[in-house]
C-alpha cells in the first residue's frame, strides 16, 4: 500500500525562496533522483509530476509515499549535510527545482522565518515516524 502524504509541502514564500536559488530539472518516470545512502546532493522542490520515497525494501513500517506539486524531497539530508536515509523516484514525469546543500544552509541561515518552517516540517516528520513505529507500522505517515 502506498500512502500519500501532504507533510513536506511547502509555503508559497518557501517555495518561492527555493525557486529562486535553484536550477530547473526535469526528469523521466522511472528515473531516480537519489537512493537511500547516496551523498546527499541537495534538495528538490517538485514543481509538477510526483516523486515516491521508500526504503530500498518493503515494510510494514514504512510504507511508500508518494509526493507531489509542492512538496520537498531529500530536506532532512539536506538540512543534516548526510546521505539520503530514503529513495527517491519519478513515478510520475516531473519538473523539480533543484537546490544544492550548501546553498540550502546559507539560504536557511539568512532568513530566520524559512528556516523555522524547515524546523517545523521536520518534527513533523520525526513526530509521524515515531508514531508509525510506536503504532507497529498501522498509521499512514501522511496523516496530520
Amino acid at each position: 500500500m502506498v500512502s500519500t502524504s501532504d507533510g513536506l509541502i511547502v509555503s508559497s514564500a518557501l517555495s518561492q525562496q527555493l525557486s529562486l536559488i535553484s536550477t530547473a530539472l526535469s526528469k523521466r518516470k522511472g528515473e531516480m533522483l537519489f537512493r537511500r545512502g547516496d551523498a546527499c546532493a541537495g534538495v528538490f522542490l517538485i514543481r509538477q509530476g510526483k516523486v515516491r520515497l521508500s526504503l530500498d525494501d518493503t515494510t510494514a513500517f514504512f510504507r511508500p509515499r508518494i509526493l507531489g506539486e509542492g512538496s520537498v524531497v531529500g530536506l532532512p539530508a539536506a538540512v543534516a549535510n548526510a546521505p539520503y536515509s530514503l529513495t527517491a523516484e519519478v513515478v510520475e514525469d516531473a519538473e523539480l527545482a533543484c537546490v544544492p546543500q550548501k546553498v540550502l544552509a546559507d539560504c536557511l541561515r539568512q532568513n530566520a522565518a524559512l528556516c523555522f518552517e524547515v524546523m517545523d516540517i521536520l518534527s513533523h516528520e520525526i513526530s509521524t515516524t515515531r508514531s508509525v513505529i510506536k503504532n507497529g507500522g498501522a498509521r499512514s505517515q501522511g496523516s496530520r
